[in-house]
């Protein structure tokens, strides 16, 4: 698995620029589970800082003091991209003007998928989703860190941006990605196990933010009340969701710890299902190496416990 030569070139070329003389590259990583990978690769080097911290959301975030003191001192600066951090674009162009600034979305090697269709699914649309083929970035699903397989493509990225960034520490590098794959591998095998059972239990989520879980784990969502956190349902929206539920034989709604489960309760309101809570991004939990891990092993448990 290698990155596009042009990117190595770049790299290569701009790696002249950095001093010689500092032990560690300045590394800054836009969202949590992002960060916990570039952290595992950085273990006993370096610890990348990490702009959205806590409960916030990469969709509404607004640009800190702290991150773009972070970002006018950065050397390297990992993002999704715009389609999940758009509130980076300008700055990233503005104020870290010296750094290698890598996104998962110029990347060649990603399994992207299409952004699904309207909030109610059924299992025609389940058969029928397909992988993203456009040219460029429109219509992409940007969660694509919630797919073990694109886990193991990002470490890849990132120990190959590093090592040409740090050609001292290259070995430590290539040692940490190696295990960190292996890491990937084990808790993809574990995950499967444990997530085999439920391919034919529908739920409901709150937003349609793991549409990389679900096909990756045979999953049977059947709708979100929301394409991201920055729309709001109207009461025919949540009223179609309240009847899909009842004719699939939905067993579960799913929130997410940022936001009001308020709505889930009108769709719910009067059904006999159970509450879950799913978080994409690690808001609850604590920034590095292992939060990626945690984050799946979370979304796992919360399914199975919801759903059996």
């Amino acid at each position: 698995m290698h990155l596009k030569a042009a990117l190595i070139a770049i790299l290569l070329t701009i790696r002249l620029g950095i001093s010689s003389a500092q032990a560690s590259p300045q590394v800054v990583v836009s969202i949590k589970p992002l960060h916990s990978l570039v952290a595992g690769v950085m273990a006993g080097i370096a610890q990348p800082k990490l702009l959205i911290r806590g409960q916030a959301s990469p969709h509404t975030y607004a640009l800190r003091p702290s991150g773009a003191s972070a970002l006018q001192a950065a050397e390297v600066v990992f993002w999704i991209g715009e389609e999940s951090e758009a509130f980076l674009s300008k700055p990233l162009r503005t104020l870290a003007r010296k750094a290698v600034v890598v996104a998962l979305t110029d990347t060649e090697e990603i399994h992207w998928l299409s952004l699904r269709q309207g909030l109610v699914w059924n299992s025609h649309d389940r058969e029928t989703e397909e992988s993203y083929s456009g040219d460029d970035h429109e219509g992409r699903d940007p969660h694509l860190w919630l797919d073990p397989n694109n886990a193991k493509v990002m470490v890849q990225i990132i120990v190959t941006t590093l090592q040409a960034v740090d050609p001292e520490q290259a070995q430590a590098y290539h040692d940490n990605g190696q295990r960190l794959r292996k890491r990937l591998d084990a808790l993809d095998a574990v995950l499967r196990e444990g997530l085999s059972s439920l391919s034919q239990k529908p739920y409901l989520v709150f937003h349609d933010a793991y549409q990389y879980f679900e096909k990756h784990y045979n999953l049977h969502p059947i709708g979100a009340v929301t394409p991201s956190h920055e729309h709001s349902p109207g009461m025919q929206r949540l009223q179609t969701l309240r009847t899909q539920m009842l004719g699939s034989g939905g067993r579960c709604v799913f929130t997410e710890p940022q936001f009001s489960p308020k709505l889930l309760r009108v769709v719910s309101n009067g059904l006999e299902v159970k509450h879950g809570v799913l978080d994409p991004i690690g808001a609850e939990l604590s920034a590095g190496p292992d939060l990626y891990f945690t984050l799946l092993n979370n979304l796992s448990k919360s399914l199975q416990e919801c759903l059996h």
